[in-house]
């Protein structure tokens, strides 16, 4: 791992009190609209998970025009630390500095809540923003789906921890980009319950398979003992178009952006880079036959350390993260709808086990019932040996399992 490259800058980035849900948890889903699913069936065979990296959700769609008391609120500043203000400035660059978000940055910017740090954690790099005009395919789906509005990322750190809450509802303590490689986590995840119930699924690497070993990889599921050499986790993106157009997707696809070939968003990779991605995957799925009973949920593992104004509730000593963009794209998901309900990524996990009747991860997995390893990967247990406990949030009738975002 050679010093300056991508992956060594994201390590040099590293290093609760509990919040009212009120504002941030919508009008559960209706008993009428439970009952229609249980008698008709759950229309969705095949789910897609794409995540990007590190936008917040201010940072993308703050200023969008539709979005209504979800967005920027008139007036929004963060203090500059010398008795002003700085307000959020229009982003001219398509290219941009990565800034901090790792357990320390991220709780300096949330500051107890009060969400007045991040101008003096990140300066002003953190305060810019974007537009319809800098990314029009991603406003442009506003249309015919549904935007969550209050999807929060797991965890106030960087990004594998937040995978691992995306693959298995928890981190297991886990708070730094620390821990990688093939078979280093022993617990269960979402590609268990699949595999042991018979739903199909694949890893899809868009822009091909990076270097795990080197810690260039996003894709965590090769992270999991059972599955580090599994050859479902080494597929293309190209294979993707091919199994859409072909009507060959399994049940559960999971699409992995290129860390190295700066495909997933994350400064100071160029964000049309990352969309443009994006938008040949949903298009592959919107054109195959297998589109009328599928589900596209393309989300962002952290916020990067870009400013959100919205105060995430704290579910237990590892987070919730800040605010991220949640897209559900199907032809049953309710267009021009921003959802209300509480969502993290653990509601991913929920929605797959909706789907396809599987029990939760938390029913398997017990082992971080009552605590996790501590050191220096786990910066909630302050040095000691052991840290608070992390069991699998998709237990939490508190977060919503995205069924809200559908007609059902």
């Amino acid at each position: 791992m050679l010093e300056g490259s991508r992956i060594t800058r994201r390590r040099m980035l590293e290093g609760a009190a509990a919040a009212g849900l009120a504002t941030a948890v919508g009008s559960p889903v209706s008993a009428l609209a439970a009952r229609r699913r249980k008698r008709h069936g759950f229309p969705i065979k095949h789910i897609v998970v794409s995540c990007q990296e590190n936008r917040s959700f201010d940072h993308y769609f703050g200023f969008a025009p539709w979005v209504g008391e979800a967005g920027v609120p008139p007036g929004y500043s963060q203090p500059d630390g010398m008795g002003g203000t700085v307000v959020p400035y229009h982003f001219t660059s398509f290219t941009t500095n990565d800034i901090g978000h790792d357990w320390f940055s991220m709780h300096g910017c949330w500051d107890n809540g009060a969400m007045d740090g991040f101008y003096a954690t990140n300066g002003i790099d953190c305060m810019g923003y974007y537009t319809a005009a800098d990314i029009p395919f991603y406003y442009s789906l506003h249309d015919n789906s549904a935007l969550c509005v209050n999807y929060f990322h797991s965890t106030m750190c960087p990004t594998w921890p937040n995978r691992f809450y995306l693959a298995a509802g928890t981190s297991g303590g886990v708070t730094t980009n620390g821990i990688w490689g093939y078979g280093v986590l022993d617990y269960p995840c979402i590609l268990d319950l699949l595999e042991d119930h018979g739903v199909s699924w694949k890893v899809y690497n868009e822009g091909g398979v990076d270097d795990v070993p080197a810690g260039d990889s996003d894709n965590v599921y090769v992270f999991f003992k059972r599955f580090a050499h599994d050859p479902r986790t080494v597929h293309l993106g190209s294979d993707f178009v091919r199994d859409a157009g072909r009507g060959e997707l399994p049940n559960v696809s999971f699409l992995i952006p290129s860390y190295t070939k700066g495909k997933d968003e994350h400064p100071p990779a160029d964000i049309r880079v990352g969309m443009h991605l994006q938008e040949r995957m949903i298009r592959a799925l919107r054109r195959s036959p297998q589109w009328h009973n599928s589900a596209f949920l393309l989300t962002y593992d952290e916020c990067g350390g870009y400013f959100d104004h919205v105060a995430p509730p704290q579910l237990d000593a590892y987070g919730l993260g800040f605010r991220v963009p949640m897209w559900v794209i199907s032809p049953h998901a309710r267009p021009r709808h921003l959802e209300r309900r509480l969502y993290e990524h653990s509601s991913v996990l929920k929605f797959i086990e909706t789907a396809f009747g599987l029990p939760t991860l938390a029913s398997i997995n017990h082992q971080f019932d009552t605590s996790t390893p501590g050191g220096d990967n786990n910066n909630a247990s302050n040095g000691g040996a052991t840290g608070p406990p992390a069991p699998p949030r998709d237990r939490l009738s508190t977060i919503g399992d995205l069924t809200e975002c559908f007609f059902l």
